[in-house]
C-alpha cells in the first residue's frame, strides 16, 4: 500500500505541474557572474547517505510570477555523502520550493519517491499512514518555502536538512563560503547575500 501512495503522490505531482520542467545549469568550477545572470548555491543534506545506492536527487521549485518550473540537482549520481554542496545558474526571481525526487535503493533496483514540500508538515506521515495530501494544500502559497534573487546576484540559499520529512534550512554563509572559494575561485563569494528560503 505504501507502493501505491508512493506512486500516487508522484502521478499528482505531475498532473499538477502539467507543463515542461527546466532543468538548471550548473555553475562551471571557472564560472564568474556574467552580466544578467543569477547564481544560487547551498549545501543539501539528503534522506539516505549510504543507502541512496548512488541514485541521483533533485529538487523541482517554481518561478511564482513566470508560474515556469525548474528541476536542479542536489544529489549527484553515484555519489553516496549525505551532505553535497550545489552552484547554479537560474533567472532573477522569486521561487518557491514544490517537491524533492528521490529514490531508494532496493534489491530489484530502487524506489522513487516524489515529495511535496511543505512548511511544518512532514509529507512522510501522510504515506506512512496511507493518508491524501488534500489538494488544498497545493494550492496554498503560505505553505510554501519562498525565496527571491536579483540580477547580477550571487545568493547563498543555505544548508538545506532534508534529513527528514520535515526540511529545515539554516544559515552557515561564512564557514561555506570558505569551502566554496576553493572550488570556484572566479566567484566572489565576499558579495553573496544569503536568501534563506522561508
Amino acid at each position: 500500500m505504501k507502493y501505491i501512495i508512493t506512486i500516487t503522490l508522484i502521478l499528482f505531482i505531475n498532473i499538477l505541474i502539467g507543463q515542461e520542467i527546466n532543468v538548471l545549469e550548473k555553475v562551471p568550477k571557472g564560472a564568474k557572474i556574467e552580466q544578467g545572470q543569477t547564481i544560487i548555491y547551498g549545501n543539501f543534506i539528503q534522506r539516505l547517505g549510504f543507502s541512496s545506492g548512488g541514485f541521483p536527487q533533485d529538487i523541482i521549485l517554481q518561478n511564482i510570477e513566470t508560474k515556469e518550473y525548474f528541476k536542479f540537482r542536489v544529489k549527484p549520481t553515484y555519489k553516496s555523502r549525505k551532505d553535497n554542496s550545489f552552484c547554479f545558474y537560474i533567472k532573477p526571481g522569486t521561487y518557491q520550493i514544490i517537491s524533492y525526487v528521490w529514490t531508494q535503493s532496493k534489491w530489484y533496483g530502487g524506489m522513487m519517491y516524489g515529495e511535496p514540500i511543505f512548511k511544518g508538515i512532514d509529507a512522510n506521515e501522510y504515506i506512512e499512514k496511507n493518508v491524501t495530501i488534500s489538494p488544498d494544500l497545493y494550492e496554498n502559497a503560505s505553505l510554501r518555502y519562498a525565496f527571491t534573487l536579483g540580477e547580477n546576484s550571487l545568493c547563498y540559499l543555505g544548508t538545506w536538512n532534508f534529513d527528514s520529512g520535515l526540511v529545515s534550512f539554516t544559515n552557515d554563509i561564512s564557514n561555506f563560503n570558505v569551502e566554496m572559494e576553493l572550488v570556484y575561485k572566479r566567484l566572489d563569494f565576499s558579495k553573496s547575500t544569503p536568501e534563506i528560503p522561508e
